[in-house]
């Protein structure tokens, strides 16, 4: 290889196996504002999107009721206790080793606040794994086009780039800085909704490291 590979892992979804968890939160978060729960899995990963405020517009919340802020911090309280006791997905460790004895660099870029990114991440031993880390400065989840572009700051011209995760905006981010993008069945959004963008859409992180690999 004549350049260096460069995987931006995405954490929620991608990563970190926090589905079950967000379906329940969101469905709590329903309930207690007297509005219909989702049905199933499979509606949740149906309706899920990016930005947050448009998400929580898809399943029924009306922001003139009651605020954005109001709700995102409603449900982070619920979720975000909750949330250092999910697991990593199962081919997490196998895939992360595999790259690093390749001599891909990893970065895990998130839309999750920084300081929480860093406690899951050192409540699961994986804050070492990788050569870097990008959270934001709030709850709300907007974007991470701007941390994309902070970790592009850091590549060479030369350097081959993909990122790896679970939602459109994955793609969106990746698009942003024009890197490749492989997008993962696992997470938050359905196959249907990642064939949307037309890029690589894989069952397991392992096929998107093959992927990768067997293209550089």
């Amino acid at each position: 290889m004549n350049c260096l590979v460069k995987i931006v892992w995405d954490w929620n979804g991608t990563l970190l196996n926090d589905v079950d968890l967000c379906f329940s939160c969101i469905n709590r978060l329903l309930v207690s504002h007297d509005l219909k729960p989702l049905d199933t899995l499979s509606q949740y990963r149906e309706v899920f999107t990016f930005p947050i405020e448009d998400y929580y517009k898809r399943v029924g919340f009306d922001f003139d009721k009651i605020p954005f802020s109001m709700l995102a911090h409603e449900y982070m309280e619920d979720y975000q206790e909750k949330s250092y006791a999910c697991d990593l997905h199962l081919d997490v460790l196998d895939v992360v080793n595999k790259a690093k004895n390749l001599g891909f660099s990893q970065t895990v870029l998130s839309a999750s606040k920084m300081d929480y990114l860093l406690k899951q991440m050192e409540t699961l031993h994986v804050d070492d794994l990788f050569d870097s880390i990008y959270g934001i400065n709030d709850i709300y989840a907007k974007s991470k086009v701007e941390l994309a572009h902070a970790f592009k700051q850091t590549c060479s011209l030369d350097d081959e780039i993909y990122f790896v995760g679970d939602s459109v905006h994955d793609y969106e981010v990746a698009k942003s800085i024009d890197a490749k993008c492989i997008l993962v069945t696992t997470g938050h959004q359905n196959r249907k909704t990642l064939e949307s963008v037309n890029v690589p859409v894989m069952d397991s992180l392992m096929e998107s490291l093959d992927f990768i690999y067997e293209r550089d």
